[in-house]
């Protein structure tokens, strides 16, 4: 049994008024923090499970190699939970910058008469 913990500190209190994009229906923490610390307690044999489908998941990032069929390749098991925590960050950060881009605009039909 272990825990794995995420952290995030340094960051200023919250703003007076929310950001774009903001849902109305939940009141913005004004003056709040998102400083701190969830700690998640996993068993050995879940963090095996857990390893397996993050190695399996980013092959090709551990490995160097778009192909499955790569040769065997010695990494650690820290690495493989930072390459999972990674790609959770680069999925955050592109799915908010889609979500801040407005969609374009279709053209009308052509017309030719």
């Amino acid at each position: 049994m272990g825990t794995l913990a995420i952290t995030s500190s340094g960051f200023a209190a919250m703003p007076g008024t929310a950001p774009p994009g903001w849902p109305a229906n939940i009141v913005w923490p004004a003056g709040g923090s998102i400083n701190g610390t969830k700690t998640f307690t996993i068993s050995d044999a879940d963090a095996q499970q857990m390893l397996a489908w993050i190695a399996w998941r980013y092959n090709a990032q551990l490995t160097g190699d778009a192909l499955p069929t790569a040769p065997p390749v010695s990494i650690s098991a820290i690495q493989i939970f930072l390459v999972w925590l990674n790609g959770w960050m680069d999925a955050t950060t592109d799915a908010t910058q889609h979500y801040h881009t407005p969609a374009p605009v279709v053209p009308p039909p052509i017309s030719i008469s």
